[in-house]
């Protein structure tokens, strides 16, 4: 295959905008559709390649897998063998355990399933984990694995008919991703091969076509130069205008594929977006892009764990040592070993095998240990941390309450909901009825522990708010259940988390970067109005209850070290963007009749100075209330509902 640097610089216009979105740089909010870019490429080069050995004769899959293992193992093996002493000295153990995972799961072309399964409600933040972009080497692995094998099978169809199934391939694709985003699930859409392929076939289907004669005469002519323009253009289009609020990937997606699917049928190197590309400091970027894509997470990571800041001098200062470890990593690993052709198939099989042996059995003794945590209590924590610790630690866990008679709590409306309902309302009288998230869970915890409602319901799911449609999610169910069932409540009770309505400097909620040190509140107001419009479409007859958001604590209590005394205590900046959150859900809340609400913040009014009330660990995690944190603040609770405090607006 003939070199072509303007793919080289293609890939510098790829990289650089994930390296920067990642440091946090504004100017690029769509930076992450640089790994777009990087699928269509990969499609394109590992396609060419088959093509050109297939038709020479010279294809294996023996030879295919070994320059895989060539140009892919050595720089990723490098880079977690580094990263995991640096992960050991620095992470708290549940950290260290889910590196350890992602360490085991990276080994087996799987990160990218690892990082679905545990990017649940509950998550380590994505600017905390080292190893999350490997999310994109699985996927790109789990497509080498199968796609050889796949030309090779329809290789007696012809190109003609094997370019038409690998288009059937990438619209299917591209349908099932654009589905799993409707119904709400845009992790699986992110994540998974299948919703991806379609990227990566959009590559295969360029080589496909300049391997004819017609696409190669008219790139080589120079006749469709100015469509690499355009699809820079694109590129740098989705780079500037997309952002976090963005439906991606999906249909999304479709402006960097096209555009880096443009630059590499039409760019030559006599047209101006060729010479561009071309030009030798953009080529080299493009050369070392591998490397660089593999340390400037860990970088990045390691910068704002060690130093405990986030501040966008010091994440360039991050990005610029993951230059030079990128250019390190190309010089002495990527090139050494790419060269390495007469190395036996054995061998260099066994090579690779022994090393993902020792990596993946780092990762699950990591794992195994809990992230080492027997060490880190005995070693690492000063003793009246770890006293504190090991006394309140077995207190600050989840409630599991058990359904109990007219008292039952669900995350969807099942088939007997409504009947149950029916029975204990001819039993009780119209009931309570708990809508909402997570923390609506800790609410009807909470109030069952008074034992002041002997007909209680709850439909509540962690990650379900009724300004963000998830399939799983029961807020439009729920209006024509309690349309139909509106004699058997009493009061509906809704409630979400208030962390969700506060936004970081990247326009997501429930974000730990939001609640760092000099960091402003910034309120999703939009979503708030939504919530609002939500409640004013319940039932009229209902009694509708806006159980406001409680202060969070925002404190990281899966890390032992933090049960130091000083620690202990809610995050300052929590305190100080609640009580803004809290202003602006008032005032929303004022210009309704719909509904009536209540603050919690006001009504709880917390020990600011500490997260402990008598024996008592009152949150298990950064935001939930603890079993024993719902008995002490149930009362209160109860009172709200039962319009004894107040408070309602």
């Amino acid at each position: 295959m003939k070199y072509r640097p303007e793919i080289d610089g293609l890939r510098a216009v790829a990289i650089l905008p994930v390296v920067l979105y990642h440091a946090g740089v504004s100017w690029f909010p769509g930076g992450f559709v640089g790994v777009d870019v990087f699928f269509v490429i990969s499609g394109y080069l590992i396609t060419s390649i088959i093509l050109g050995e297939r038709v020479s004769g010279s294809f294996t899959l023996a030879g295919f897998y070994g320059r895989r293992i060539r140009r892919i193992f050595p720089a990723l093996f490098v880079m977690m063998a580094v990263s995991y002493p640096i992960a050991w000295a620095l992470l708290d153990p549940s950290a260290m355990a889910e590196f350890s995972g992602s360490i085991a799961a990276s080994t087996v072309f799987f990160a990218n399933v690892y990082f679905l399964e545990v990017s649940g409600y509950f998550a380590t933040a994505a600017e905390f984990k080292p190893l999350l972009h490997n999310w994109s080497l699985s996927v790109e692995e789990q497509f080498y694995l199968i796609f050889p094998m796949a030309v090779l099978l329809t290789w007696r169809a012809g190109a003609k008919w094997q370019g038409r199934i690998f288009l059937a391939v990438a619209l299917i694709s591209l349908g099932l991703a654009q589905w799993q985003i409707a119904r709400g699930n845009e992790a699986r859409a992110f994540f998974l091969l299948y919703a991806r392929l379609w990227e990566l076939m959009v590559g295969v289907l360029v080589a496909y076509w300049l391997a004819t004669p017609q696409g190669a005469a008219l790139r080589d002519g120079g006749r469709l130069r100015h469509g690499a323009l355009l699809g820079l253009a694109l590129i740098l289009g989705a780079v500037f205008t997309y952002d976090t609020e963005t439906s991606f990937p999906g249909l999304a997606a479709l402006l960097p594929c096209v555009g880096a699917a443009l630059v590499i049928a039409c760019a030559t190197g006599q047209s101006m977006t060729g010479r561009l590309l071309g030009w030798r400091p953009v080529v080299f970027v493009g050369l070392v892009s591998y490397s660089l894509y593999l340390w400037h997470v860990p970088a990045l990571v390691f910068t704002r764990i060690g130093t405990g800041r986030d501040d966008l001098w010091l994440m360039l200062a991050a990005c610029v040592l993951a230059f030079a470890l990128a250019v390190l990593s190309w010089r002495y690993v990527e090139r050494p070993f790419r060269r390495m052709h007469a190395l036996p198939p054995l061998r260099l099989f066994g090579t690779a095998a022994v090393c993902m042996a020792v990596l993946g059995g780092l990762g699950l003794l990591g794992q195994e240990t809990d992230g080492f945590r027997a060490h880190y209590l005995a070693n690492r924590l000063d003793p009246e941390t770890r006293a504190n610790y090991e006394r309140f630690s077995p207190t600050a866990t989840r409630s599991r309450v058990a359904d109990d008679g007219c008292r039952f709590r669900d995350e969807e409306l099942k088939e007997d909901f409504g009947a149950r309902l029916q029975e204990c309302a001819a039993q009780h009288g119209p009931g309570i009825f708990v809508l909402g998230d997570s923390h609506a869970e800790n609410v009807y915890n909470a109030l069952r522990s008074t034992e002041r409602f002997p007909f209680l319901v709850g439909l509540t799911r962690g990650g379900c708010r009724p300004y963000q449609y998830k399939a799983k999610c029961s807020y439009e169910a729920a209006i024509s259940f309690l349309d139909v069932h509106r004699d058997a409540v009493a009061q509906v009770v809704f409630h979400v988390s208030g962390s969700h309505y506060i936004l970081d400097h990247r326009n997501e909620g429930d974000s730990d970067a939001a609640f760092e040190p000099g960091t402003e509140a910034r309120i999703a107001e939009e979503n708030i109005t939504l919530t609002s419009a939500y409640l004013a479409r319940l039932p009229e007859e209902l009694d509708v209850l806006w159980l406001g958001p409680f202060a969070e604590a925002r404190v990281d209590l899966s890390n032992p070290g933090n049960y130091s005394p000083e620690r202990l205590r809610f995050n300052p900046v929590s305190l100080a963007h609640f009580d803004v959150l809290e202003t602006r859900i008032k005032a929303e809340a004022k210009a309704q009749s719909a509904y009536r609400y209540v603050s919690l913040i006001e009504a709880l009014d917390f020990d600011r100075d500490t997260l402990l009330q008598g024996d008592c660990l009152t949150f298990w995690d950064v935001d939930h209330f603890s079993p024993c944190g719902e008995q002490i603040f149930g009362p209160t609770i109860a009172d709200l509902v039962l319009g004894k405090a107040p408070l309602t607006q």
